[in-house]
């Protein structure tokens, strides 16, 4: 059942992303924040708004009709997931999935909602609600996780196939908290000084300027929904747990990016679209410069300690009910590889933003098919002789390399990047991270129980961090805190 309502759950993001999530999320803000510029300078905002309407209604229609689409394609979905894979339990798999699908198809027209609400938030320098919004979409669905065992008669999945009310339970509860995420996001907006009216004119400049952008934004969102596929397919022929391993190892990993990389990016990509717009790269490329030395600041050590912590925190947080012994060491190696590539994955995303401020989506298409590629054919070589951890090796793999490739590619295109400034913040940053990872080691040899390692090195890690951070006079400290207070 788990394994179902996980490809089930991921596909509406992998079919949002591919079709329009990799459109909205790299052109709307630059978009936005060009036609505002442009307001300002002409004394037309009003003939700005206009434009963002006509972008924002047009982009509706489209998200709610492939939700639509997507609800009626729903079984042959599935079936593309458990390609060669029969029997009685395949087929109780694929029955629960699909009705889950179906259930989770209006989330593809929520999240559409939710990007361009997060778009015109960040255009007002409006941080704090998209960032804390899909804390009510988690604690709607941990409720609903909560009550499915007490709608359930039994939770093995022949049971869960013919049991409608646990089903629908799960897969309503599940997308009603991406409605609530979308919803207070929504009520954020009042007060922001934004000015949306219904407009259908698919042929302002606005909506043709979207449209000429998003042919490589498809094809780079294209790329990296087929690299997932592929992954997830893969993770799908091994063990029972492994896509659950995998997705779980994932969340980990994205957990120091989610809750400071994304804050920093998001703080910085109007500002670097708004520099951009004015021709001031010499700003533009400060501001990557300190975008980049802030979140390998924080990234660093984070993947560090996971490293050295990846079995003790997955004990602690996951092993509890059916989730094993065995399950947790199957996590736990899929999180320390993930964590090899955190780093790279979180500073390539930054190098991204910098080409959307640029409105330069062709080089994101390209670059990304770099990445894509490197990523599937690492997987199709290491699968067969690591299993799942082959396929998350192979993820971090293909980040580092492309985000060697991108800084390669960007520092040409702006005449350089600050490097004396980037290697001399990364030199301080890996000596303090060494630091850290002497004391965490220690604690880890020392403690006798999981629970006691993460409860000690953790926070003895951050602090010891923070204060050799300190004593190197890393200025990248004082930023993040700032953006987070900025953020909030």
């Amino acid at each position: 059942v788990g394994a179902a309502y996980t490809v089930a759950n991921t596909t509406p993001n992998i079919v949002y992303e591919l079709i329009l999530g990799g459109v909205l999320s790299a052109t709307l803000i630059p978009v936005f924040v060009d036609l505002l510029n442009r307001g300002r300078d002409t004394d037309t905002e009003d003939e700005a708004w206009r434009g963002i309407s006509a972008v924002v209604t047009a982009a509706t229609v489209v998200v709610v009709a492939v939700s639509a689409l997507f609800a009626l394609a729903a079984p042959l979905i599935i079936r593309l997931y458990t390609l060669g894979k029969e029997g009685p339990t395949v087929a109780d798999q694929r029955a629960v999935a699909t009705v889950l699908l179906v259930l989770f198809a209006p989330q593809i027209a929520l999240y559409g909602v939710i990007t361009m609400v997060t778009a015109l938030a960040n255009v007002r320098r409006r941080f704090g609600a998209p960032m804390f919004a899909p804390v009510a979409n988690n604690l709607v669905v941990i409720a609903t996780l909560l009550a499915v065992p007490h709608v359930a008669d039994d939770l093995s999945l022949a049971a869960m196939r013919a049991d409608t009310g646990a089903l629908v339970l799960l897969g309503l509860g599940t997308t009603a908290g991406v409605a609530a995420q979308a919803v207070v996001q929504l009520l954020a907006l009042r007060g922001a000084g934004v000015r949306l009216r219904p407009r259908w004119d698919l042929r302002h400049p606005a909506v043709s300027r979207v449209v000429r952008l998003s042919g490589w934004t498809f094809g780079f969102a294209a790329a990296n929904q087929l690299s997932l596929y592929v992954v997830l397919v893969l993770a799908n022929r091994g063990d029972a747990g492994d896509v659950t391993a995998y997705q779980a190892g994932q969340i980990f990993f994205l957990l120091p990016h989610g809750v400071f990389s994304v804050s920093i990016m998001t703080a910085l990509l109007p500002d670097l679209a708004e520099r951009w717009s004015r021709l001031d790269v010499d700003g533009f490329r400060q501001r990557v410069s300190l975008g980049l030395r802030t979140i390998a600041f924080v990234l660093v050590p984070a993947a560090l300690g996971y490293i050295l912590l990846a079995e003790p925190i997955v004990r602690v947080a996951l092993e509890h009910g059916a989730f094993g012994a065995a399950a947790t060491d199957t996590t736990a190696d899929v999180l320390a590889l993930f964590a090899i590539g955190l780093p790279g994955f979180s500073i390539y995303l930054m190098l991204m933003r910098a080409y959307q401020a640029m409105q330069d989506t062709r080089s994101m298409f390209v670059l990304y098919a770099v990445e894509n590629a490197v990523n599937v054919a690492l997987a199709l070589a290491l699968y067969p002789a690591l299993g799942v951890q082959g396929l998350a090796l192979a993820y971090a793999l293909a980040y580092l390399g492309g985000t060697a490739v991108a800084l390669a590619h960007l520092r040409r295109r702006l005449g350089g990047l600050d490097g004396t400034a980037l290697a001399a913040s990364l030199a301080r940053t890996l000596a303090a991270a060494a630091a850290m990872g002497v004391v965490v080691a220690g604690v880890a040899a020392l403690a006798d129980s999981a629970l006691l390692t993460v409860g000690i090195a953790v926070p003895l890690g951050v602090a010891v961090y923070g204060l050799v951070a300190h004593q190197f006079g890393l200025g990248e400290l004082d930023t993040v805190l700032r953006i987070r207070r900025r953020s909030a």
